[in-house]
């Protein structure tokens, strides 16, 4: 079976589905799980549009910011951060519920991916290392169990500015 049918059983076998678990089952990266999936699921570009990416998430009313490693995943909602290079990393204003600093040279690819999430339609912005892995993942944000429409436009509008394939 190909890779690519193998990720549309899966697709159609689970209500929750992130690229960890196809990832997982298939014995891929999470990068190569993203590739796999329906074009019209994901899109990518180069890590190089990092600081214009964040930018423009900066402008959506909320997100939830996503961090996964090892077997925790940490959620932070809200309004995502303005930030400045400098000192090699990416660092985020303070004053936000998020804040730290990313090492942003080390986003290779980008993807801005479409995968419904326990039923509910879910949009994301995945940010992937040279592994394949990814590093953290911010999606737009709800408002009861509703995604909030300038989340939602914005996200649409960034993959037409950014993901040309």
């Amino acid at each position: 079976m190909s890779l690519e049918n193998r990720v549309k059983e899966i697709l159609a076998g689970k209500k929750m589905v992130m690229l960890s678990t196809i990832a997982g089952e298939c014995g891929i990266s999470e990068l190569e799980a993203a590739r796999a999936l329906p074009r019209d699921m994901r899109a990518f570009c180069t890590g190089d549009n990092f600081a214009a990416i964040w930018a423009g998430l900066t402008a959506w009313p909320s997100a939830t910011f996503i961090m996964s490693h090892g077997e925790s995943v940490i959620e932070i909602k809200g309004k995502i951060p303005t930030g400045k290079d400098g000192n090699g990393y990416f660092n985020l204003d303070a004053g936000a519920p998020l804040g730290g600093h990313i090492r942003s040279s080390r986003i290779q690819d980008i993807c801005f991916l479409s995968l419904p999430f326990m039923g509910l339609e879910s949009h994301s912005v995945q940010f992937f290392d040279a592994a394949g892995a990814v590093l953290f993942a911010v999606y737009a944000g709800r408002e009861n169990r509703v995604l909030i429409p300038e989340a939602r436009e914005g996200f649409f509008a960034m993959r037409a500015t950014f993901c040309k394939d």
